[in-house]
């Protein structure tokens, strides 16, 4: 019985709180730090991008991490596809991870503008001769030059700290270049948002 007011007193349970979260996040720094190691044995089958796409705007929508810096409900969502867009052979879960974090990522920085007005994401997928090309746009503030190069780089990262590992870029950049033979670029300036560009091959023997 007395154990309890001694460890409140002394903070004991908030520093064990701390170590726990501390854990946590090194477990998943060295998940995926394992991504760069080792080439994934995911199994790749046909799958339809417009409906892994939906599910993972339904997931970003309730992700709690979201929802202390900005409500994904209240950004505009704005979707163009091609109407022909055929079954694309890949890891249904990696590239799901890919696009949830590309949403994440773009409602995080948007965050900062919400007192600007509504924020918008614009998504659209088009097919180009050998690969469908995914485009995903917001309205947040942009990058500069030296920002822009380094995006990509392991453990980079802009978030505060406690707020980010600098590793959802860059694992998302090894799934579509090692995993899946594309490419992923980003195009930005600051003030004009930021354009996250993934092209998935037609193919998976074509490497773009």
């Amino acid at each position: 019985q007395k154990l309890q007011p001694y460890l409140e007193k002394r903070e004991i349970n908030t520093l064990l709180k701390g170590i726990q979260e501390s854990g946590l996040k090194a477990s998943q720094i060295i998940a995926n730090m394992l991504q760069f190691s080792r080439k994934s044995d995911s199994q790749h089958a046909p799958e339809n991008l417009v409906t892994l796409m939906d599910k993972a705007l339904e997931l970003a929508g309730k992700d709690y991490s979201l929802k202390k810096k900005l409500d994904f409900r209240q950004i505009r969502i704005t979707k163009e596809y091609d109407s022909d867009i055929p079954l694309i052979p890949c890891s249904s879960t990696e590239i799901e991870q890919v696009i949830l974090n590309l949403l994440q990522n773009a409602a995080w920085a948007m965050s900062s503008n919400m007192k600007k007005g509504p924020q918008a994401i614009s998504i659209q997928m088009k097919l180009e001769e050998e690969a469908l090309r995914i485009e995903i746009e917001d309205s947040g503030p942009g990058m500069d030059e030296e920002t822009r190069i380094k995006v990509f780089e392991p453990f980079f990262t802009t978030k505060p700290v406690g707020e980010g590992t600098g590793l959802g870029l860059s694992v998302s950049y090894m799934i579509i270049t090692n995993n899946h033979r594309g490419t992923m670029a980003v195009e930005s300036e600051p003030g004009k948002g930021s354009k996250f560009i993934v092209r998935l091959p037609l193919d998976e023997t074509i490497r773009l």
